[in-house]
């Protein structure tokens, strides 16, 4: 049986416009009913999702994510949470029309990638709101099965054409997932394409995952925004496991070490989070030095969630939809 395809021309099928205009469901950042987007739906008794006049094929859906990502995204009068919840939803309903439709993967290669960098920054935009606010297991998960879904694609059908896309997508999974011995057997197949950006990756989980975190700070600045965004969300858990090792290779006492040093490790913005982070896991901070004590080193306390800045030379539109 071939797959349904849609025929709906607009970004919002019109007997839902009138649905929700008549029921007062319009969202704010929907401004003009040929703004309005598709919601994301579930399929329900009586309510069959593969209609052809309530589908868009796939050049309407990309239409509608670089709508989405170039001009909702840049709104400046709402909230970021708000902004958030509206384009996640709106692309859900996105890769529901695709996977209805089962599109071509040239389609899917075309459609995901803005959507993947978008919850790569959302992650790190969020990081600091509340769970209540913002959920970022929620996010990460869309984030995975997005990009699971095109390293798939990637490695089943993929020619030089696709081999800067390859870099961005198979690099990017594997620094979400620092150490994370799974997703870095996943990336095996793509390592003999001699990568630079995906060995750096590789290279950095693996080291991570030994428990060698010098190159942590070596290749940080290295890496893409996008990569950035991830690695940071990831650094609370990386400090503490930095200065736990610190402190049981350099156990002695009155063993101090500077704190200039130890901010650029642990990749602080500014030496007053080094001395916080430190105080916070039971260090004694002494001028502008700290003394790393094995025994002093509290493992029980929770992680420090301290923002790294990132600064982004281009628009957040232009960096996500990669023009």
């Amino acid at each position: 049986m071939l797959p349904v395809k849609g025929i709906c021309m607009e970004m919002c099928p019109k007997e839902e416009i009138k649905m929700r205009t008549s029921k007062r469901l319009v969202h704010q950042l929907e401004f003009k009913p040929h703004k309005m987007v598709k919601c994301f739906s579930r399929s329900a008794a009586g309510n069959s999702l593969s209609k052809p006049h309530i589908l868009r094929p796939p050049p309407v859906l990309r239409k509608t994510v670089s709508y989405l990502l170039n001009e909702v995204l840049t709104v400046e009068n709402v909230p970021f949470n708000i902004i958030y919840d509206f384009i996640d939803d709106r692309l859900n309903s996105i890769r529901q029309d695709a996977t209805i439709q089962a599109v071509s993967n040239q389609d899917w290669m075309a459609i995901l990638p803005p959507i993947i960098r978008f919850h790569a920054y959302a992650a790190y935009k969020c990081y600091e709101y509340d769970v209540n606010t913002f959920d970022p297991f929620l996010n990460m998960k869309h984030f995975h099965e997005s990009i699971f879904k095109i390293v798939k694609i990637l490695l089943e059908d993929s020619d030089e054409s696709t081999n800067e896309l390859c870099s961005e997508m198979v690099s990017l999974l594997i620094v979400t997932n620092l150490g994370d011995y799974n997703v870095l057997q996943q990336a095996l197949p793509f390592i003999s394409k001699k990568n630079s950006l995906i060995k750096m990756a590789v290279l950095l989980s693996l080291n991570i995952m030994n428990g060698n975190f010098g190159q942590l700070f070596e290749t940080y600045n290295t890496f893409p925004p996008m990569h950035q965004c991830v690695i940071c969300v990831q650094l609370p858990m990386l400090r503490k496991n930095i200065l736990k090792s610190m402190c049981m290779g350099f156990n002695c006492k009155n063993n101090y070490f500077p704190i200039s040093i130890l901010s650029k490790m642990l990749l602080h913005n500014e030496l007053h989070e080094t001395i916080k982070e430190c105080q916070h896991y039971g260090l004694t901070v002494v001028d502008d030095k700290v003394e790393l004590s094995k025994s002093s080193f509290n493992n029980e306390a929770d992680e420090l969630h301290l923002k790294k800045e990132i600064k982004f030379k281009v628009n957040v539109s232009t960096m996500v939809l990669n023009i």
